[in-house]
């Protein structure tokens, strides 16, 4: 196997290039632990493009949900970026997004529109607690 940071480099040239099959030959050559890193060590538009085209990229689940995950956490919170959220979650119900909403809402990023957009969408226990004390705090409850 290459150094990992040579093929850090030739995913974000294939990336650049939209070569979606030779992103994901780059990344499987990686073993599974190095391919859980990627997320923190890919350039931030090669992340964008893997969460674009993450249909045309077959590369292990759960390296692909913390991929996407990172492309949101590093996104200004909007309507706009929770719309495109909510919709890989709909199609891939990756937890990982859920966590994202989360912060939002403890972090008071989430406006009370927002908040009916997702109420029912997420159900674990722990977004129920932050959605409850998020309309205490802001005198919805």
């Amino acid at each position: 196997m290459s150094d990992i940071s040579s093929v850090i480099k030739m995913i974000d040239t294939a990336a650049i290039q939209q070569d979606y099959k030779e992103i994901e030959k780059l990344i499987n050559i990686l073993d599974i632990s190095a391919q859980h890193e990627l997320h923190s060590l890919l350039n931030e538009r090669t992340i964008e493009v893997i969460t674009e085209q993450k249909d045309k990229i077959n590369i292990a689940s759960s390296v692909k949900e913390h991929i996407i995950w990172f492309h949101f956490y590093k996104l200004s919170w909007s309507d706009e970026m929770l719309d495109q959220l909510i919709n890989i979650y709909k199609m891939e119900h990756y937890l990982a997004l859920e966590s994202r909403v989360i912060s939002a809402i403890k972090s008071d990023e989430i406006d009370v529109s927002q908040v009916d957009k997702v109420e029912c969408l997420f159900n674990s226990l722990e977004f129920k607690k932050q959605i409850e004390s998020w309309k205490k705090r802001n005198s919805l409850a």
